[in-house]
């Protein structure tokens, strides 16, 4: 990789609470997303119960095209800049949850996922993955959040809106 490091002796795999906090808090906020998504889901299709369930137990990938499929169907719907954001977090999101840690004599965390990070037969290579990225996810991340998380209130919103207005006749 070209931001990787072949490993080296100067590396362990006994990683410092800073760390470990570091990578829950980013799995732990994609999670957030993911299920603000599957809700959204269920509002944007009215689903019943065993349809909730297959779109809970669906890839993020496939409830994230219903949403953006919808959310592009919206007139004037500014929302270009999120689709790569998600897809960016994702990439990142992975990496985090499945790659083996490890921390550099500098204290400059490292990550391995063998799957993504295995080049040629001479070794193992180490990306750095250094504090400012796990702050920058999470800054993308609570902002994604925040968005899918206000689009669903304003649908609810306006669910709630047009079923009054049934109701009453209207």
């Amino acid at each position: 990789m070209a931001d990787g490091t072949q490993l080296q002796p100067n590396w362990s795999f006994e990683i410092p609470d800073k760390l470990k906090l570091a990578i829950a808090d980013c799995i732990l906020l994609y999670s957030k997303i993911e299920s603000c998504i599957v809700e959204l889901v269920w509002l944007i299709e009215d689903a019943d119960l065993e349809r909730k369930r297959e779109i809970a137990k669906g890839w993020g990938d496939q409830n994230f095209k219903i949403v953006k499929r919808v959310v592009r169907s919206i007139p004037d719907a500014e929302s270009d800049a999120i689709w790569p954001a998600l897809k960016d977090l994702g990439r990142e999101r992975n990496l985090i949850g499945h790659g083996v840690w490890m921390i550099a004599d500098s204290g400059r965390p490292m990550v391995v996922w063998h799957a993504k990070c295995l080049e040629s037969d001479e070794g193992i290579n180490a990306q750095y993955f250094d504090w400012e990225r796990f702050d920058h996810f999470l800054a993308i991340g609570r902002v994604t959040l925040n968005t899918f998380a206000e689009f669903k209130r304003l649908l609810e919103e306006g669910i709630k809106t047009e079923l009054a207005k049934r109701a009453g006749g209207t």
